[in-house]
């Protein structure tokens, strides 16, 4: 299948311009003034052009609970709400049907791949590989029963079985997904550690709160970032999530290590943790993403309403200058060490989006990163490409049934007491 973009105004974050691009199967071919017969064409006139979102952070079930449990503190929030919750409610239907739900939403937000870690991953890729989109999937380990295993062990093994199922796979990877260090012992984390292969990724909560620091030291004696390194779990292929309380002792830590910190905003502060350091983090070169956390505690998965978000609270945190938008926009389309995506390179991984230039927001624009990270709302996003199939065109889906979903997802919810 070959698809050619025409006449779009082209950016990825390190170059811009009016240029054509010509798909072949699932990466980009040819980058340039192209005439070749192709079997479809799309005409962008009037649109940005530009790499698919990353949504580095969620928990897609999630959305079963949207607005269940709101305005609470983290632990409060988790413990006396989603915790019982999940222990009632989630299932293997549960977890297809509002997966399905939420990558839809995710699709809606110009995101073409999700980082998810939840129970019954593998209802999330049944879930993905019916929809199209890509994604890192992760059985979460804690040191208690889950939905889906009934020891931090099984849940371990599962993982190891998932890895072996799709590591042929060109839409999904697999991690390891400890949930965080105050959820583990330290024989537990060591476990997760001494079960990775050289390439495995791991995918963990850290620093999300003060609280949390708290937690974990008078358990552990330590903060956090120093019982991964303890542990063997603080490498080049952690991601960690929120890193709200992280102090230069910790970024030095994850710097060193050339770990990954995903960053969480509207989650941190709906739940009023704080806000992350997330432009000293980039100052000292770590390599950073955008997140929007699962449904529960968002409540909605649009990545470019998070981006915003992140941007702005940064200049607070910092001064006017923090978090720009092409350093923003960078963030958004990133996909380092996940897929060889995010980039409008010839060979890269054809992940695209295509942005409508014809609402009132988008009048006028001087610069595309500005109108991307202050401007854009999720009804601009016109086409979706994941590798390199349409997935949405002119706001629709191709081959998904949105309002059966919605249906479905409904349906489960009047268990719940949803409306």
């Amino acid at each position: 299948m070959s698809i050619l973009i025409k006449n779009g105004y082209c950016i990825d974050g390190f170059k811009e311009g009016y240029f054509d691009l010509l798909i072949e199967g699932n990466r980009i071919k040819k980058i340039g003034k192209i005439d070749k017969d192709v079997d479809s064409v799309i005409d962008a006139k009037d649109c940005l052009v530009m790499p698919a979102f990353c949504n580095a952070h969620t928990h897609l079930a999630m959305s079963l609970f949207r607005g269940m449990a709101d305005d609470l503190e983290l632990m409060e929030w988790l413990e006396k709400h989603i915790f019982p919750a999940e222990a009632r409610y989630v299932n293997p239907e549960t977890v297809y049907k509002c997966s399905k739900l939420s990558m839809l939403e995710a699709i809606r937000s110009g995101a073409s791949c999700f980082f998810d870690m939840y129970f019954f991953e593998e209802e999330v890729v049944k879930a993905a590989l019916d929809v199209g989109m890509r994604g890192v999937v992760g059985e979460g380990v804690v040191d208690f029963k889950t939905p889906s295993c009934g020891s931090p062990k099984e849940a371990i093994e599962k993982t190891k079985l998932l890895k072996g199922e799709f590591e042929n796979s060109g839409l999904i990877r697999v991690s390891y997904a400890p949930h965080s260090t105050y959820t583990l012992s330290l024989e537990t984390l060591k476990l997760v550690a001494d079960s990775l292969d050289k390439e495995d990724i791991v995918h963990i909560h850290i620093n999300e709160s003060k609280r949390e620091i708290e937690l974990v030291k008078s358990q552990k004696g330590k903060k956090p970032v120093e019982v991964l390194k303890e542990v063997g779990l603080l490498g080049e292929h952690t991601y960690m999530a929120h890193c709200v309380e992280t102090d230069n002792d910790d970024i030095e830590l994850i710097k060193d290590a050339q770990a990954k910190v995903i960053n969480v905003p509207q989650s941190n502060l709906k739940l009023a943790s704080g806000i992350a350091p997330i432009q000293r983090m980039l100052d000292r070169g770590i390599d950073v993403f955008i997140g929007t956390d699962g449904s529960a505690s968002n409540n909605n998965l649009d990545i470019i309403e998070e981006i915003r978000v992140a941007s702005l609270v940064q200049k607070v945190k910092f001064n006017e200058k923090a978090l720009k938008a092409k350093d923003a926009f960078r963030m958004l389309v990133n996909f380092n060490g996940l897929f060889d995506a995010g980039r409008l390179e010839e060979g890269k991984l054809a992940d695209l989006v295509i942005i409508k230039l014809d609402g009132l927001e988008a009048t006028p624009i001087y610069n595309p990163y500005s109108f991307v990270v202050y401007a854009l709302n999720s009804r601009d996003v016109r086409d979706v490409i994941i590798n390199g199939r349409v997935i949405l065109r002119n706001g629709e889906f191709v081959g998904v049934d949105e309002e059966k979903i919605k249906f479905e997802v409904k349906e489960l919810a009047k268990g719940l007491g949803g409306l």
